[in-house]
């Protein structure tokens, strides 16, 4: 019953989509429609996540162990990620102020997300040679920052730093799928190796807490507590720690609701 619990939480991205909600919660601390953009965010993140799974898995491009469980799955996530996305998108209707530039923001995130998932006239986003990394960290950050501190008007030029934090993050999804992504793909690990790859992820994170936070007490314990859980589940032989890493997100949004 626990192993088929943790099997759903990290195969249906349920971990994640937690870990994107505690994030949002946390860098929207006290702004208004602070839990609404948060519970949009996590829907977005659970939907789209999933159909991109169910896409792979049409297409004969998932890990060979993870077949078994979402052929047995698919029809609970193809009726979730719709009625996720659904909610989400409403959510986001409601409680968006529509203007020219937000209007414009949301639509290219939306079509990057359509082209990046799904394969129009052969042509598809993540298989541009040297930006799978790129197009997954620009659409987190349009959806997770721009999009609620545009709307909230708490939006400053720094918050830009998250693309860094994004960017570090699809680090390790690509050390996973390294061996199914095709090798024209040409993603960081694919180019530099696995070990490197994991060194870039820990000079990354260094960046993004260097210039996003105050060196203090509080900052300290951050960079050690995130380091610590960064390296203990690197040096793990557990067939899922590349997505327990996406739990960085629930860290930094708990660091900015308690003590930022």
């Amino acid at each position: 019953m626990i192993k088929k619990l943790i099997s759903f939480t990290i195969h249906a991205h349920v971990l994640l989509t937690i870990s994107a909600f505690v994030f949002s919660y946390g860098i929207l601390k006290l702004e208004p429609n602070q839990l609404e953009f948060s519970l949009a965010l996590a829907l977005a993140v659970f939907g789209i996540y999933n159909f991109h799974r169910l896409i792979k898995l049409k297409n004969n491009e998932l890990q060979q162990e993870l077949i078994g469980w979402y052929t047995q799955n698919q029809l609970f996530l193809k009726y979730s990620s719709v009625i996720s996305l659904f909610i989400s998108g409403i959510l986001y209707l409601v409680l968006i102020i529509w203007s020219t530039l937000s209007t414009l923001i949301l639509l290219a995130s939306s079509l990057i997300t359509v082209f990046y998932i799904l394969n129009f006239k052969n042509l598809n986003l993540r298989l541009i040679p040297m930006t799978k990394s790129f197009w997954i960290a620009l659409v987190w950050t349009i959806i997770a920052v721009v999009i609620p501190k545009l709307t909230i008007g708490s939006f400053q030029f720094n918050d830009l730093n998250f693309f860094v934090l994004f960017i570090t993050l699809t680090i390790p999804g690509d050390i996973r799928d390294s061996k199914t992504d095709k090798p024209g793909m040409k993603t960081i690990p694919q180019l530099i190796g696995i070990r490197n790859s994991k060194i870039l992820f820990f000079v990354l994170i260094l960046v993004f807490l260097l210039f996003n936070y105050s060196l203090n007490l509080s900052f300290l314990l951050l960079f050690i507590v995130v380091t610590l859980f960064c390296f203990v589940l690197f040096q793990k032989r557990i067939s899922f720690k590349y997505e327990l890493l996406d739990g960085l997100l629930m860290l930094i949004g708990v660091y900015h609701f308690l003590l930022c």
